[in-house]
Formats: C-alpha cells, sequence, structure tokens
C-alpha cells in the first residue's frame, strides 16, 4: 500500500490514515487483520478516511508489526459479498424540508432540481458517527455539496434526511444539529433493542420518494 501514515491516539490506540477514498479498502483492511489475532489487536473503528486499532489490555505486538501488514495488504473486490442496495423512503414535502428556501438560494436551483439530483445519485454508507445509527453517506452531487448552518438548530425531528458539505445523513432521532434538511424518511434506523441496524458500512443507498399521505405507512422489514 506504499507509504503508511499512522500516529498513536493515547496509549491504547493507533490510527492508520489516507488509506483510500473507499470504505471496501478499510473493510477488506480489517477483515485481513483479524486474521492476525497475535497482533493484539481487540477492536476496530472505521471512518471514511481512517481504520482505528485498539489495543488488547496487554497491548499491541509491536506498531511495526502491524505496520508491516498493513503495508503488503492488497485489496481484492469480491461481487460475492457486496451487501444489496438499500431504498430508503424520503418525503420532500415542504413540511419536512426545513431548508428548502435555503437550499434553493445557496444551490441556485428550483428544489424539483435540487429533488432529482439527490434521488438520482448513490450513496455509500461510509461511517456512522455523531450519535448511535447516524449513517454518514458519500455519493451527494458536487453542485448540493453546501456548508453546514452557521447556527445549528436545537432540535431536528427523528428521520430528517440532511446534507452538509460532500455528504449526506439521517437523524436517526430526535436532536440538535447543524446541516441542511432536504426532507425526512419514515424508516427507523436505530434500535437499541435490536441486534441488527437496516444499514451497514460500505452499503450502497438510494433514496426514493415518496408522497405525504404515504409517509405515516412505512416501516422497516
Amino acid at each position: 500500500m506504499g507509504s503508511i501514515k499512522w500516529r498513536y491516539l493515547g496509549e491504547d490506540a493507533i490510527e492508520i490514515s489516507d488509506i483510500s477514498s473507499s470504505i471496501h479498502v478499510q473493510l477488506g483492511l480489517r477483515d485481513y487483520l483479524k486474521g492476525f489475532p497475535e497482533l493484539g489487536i481487540a477492536s476496530f473503528m472505521l471512518t471514511d478516511k481512517t481504520l482505528t486499532l485498539i489495543s488488547q489490555k496487554c497491548g499491541f505486538m509491536s506498531v511495526s508489526h502491524i505496520i508491516d501488514r498493513v503495508a503488503v495488504y492488497q485489496h481484492k473486490v469480491n461481487e460475492n459479498v457486496r451487501l444489496p442496495l438499500r431504498i430508503i423512503p424520503i418525503c420532500y414535502d415542504e413540511a419536512f424540508a426545513l431548508d428548502q428556501r435555503k437550499l434553493e438560494d445557496i444551490c441556485k436551483l428550483d428544489y424539483e432540481e435540487i429533488i432529482a439530483l439527490h434521488l438520482n445519485a448513490e450513496y455509500t454508507v461510509a461511517m456512522f458517527g455523531f450519535m448511535p445509527g447516524f449513517p454518514y453517506l458519500n455519493g451527494l452531487p458536487l453542485s448540493l455539496s453546501i456548508p453546514r448552518l452557521k447556527i445549528p438548530r436545537k432540535i431536528i425531528p427523528k428521520g430528517s434526511v440532511a446534507i452538509a458539505n460532500e455528504m449526506c445523513g439521517i437523524y436517526p432521532n430526535q436532536t440538535p444539529g447543524g446541516w441542511h434538511i432536504i426532507g425526512r424518511s419514515p424508516l427507523s434506523l436505530f434500535d437499541p433493542s435490536k441486534d441488527v441496524m437496516p444499514l451497514n458500512l460500505g452499503q450502497r443507498v438510494k433514496f426514493e420518494r415518496i408522497l405525504k399521505k404515504d409517509f405515516d405507512g412505512i416501516t422497516f422489514n
């Protein structure tokens, strides 16, 4: 993988950065390193750009051994294990699109044009963060790439679909937040009583438009 960039995160973790622009490479590297229990890696944390390794109580075998393993890793795409495309319903009604006017003004587009761009894009779950179940989705069209709100909202409704910078996200619960709200999904993205989440790292996502009258009748299988 060429020159490896890494740094210590406290005493019990190291962060490997700039691995690839694809989350699938980070996932492949994670699974590859799991095959070497002697390295002393207890767990992993992934983002769209980094892989963090957390050591066991007795510590890593050695950082040099880990970096040597990372350096020789060669990613192989296996189409047979790719996660299925997940279709997420979204309602763009003005009752849910809290930033409709602002988005039109910033993007210099009619809202139907904004909706078409958002619907036609295919996204990838790059990471989870901010709060349990919040997916950061890569793939937002550049024409919809806009800065965060200057003043975050104190309350964003559950299911709100939002955009900021070059990403799209979905708020799994009511929370404060600083992204522009483009619509809302009726799907539940996080339930602490369940072991399975509807979205997974590396999964492909597309949005499907629904009408407001259909909003309340949709739930995850």
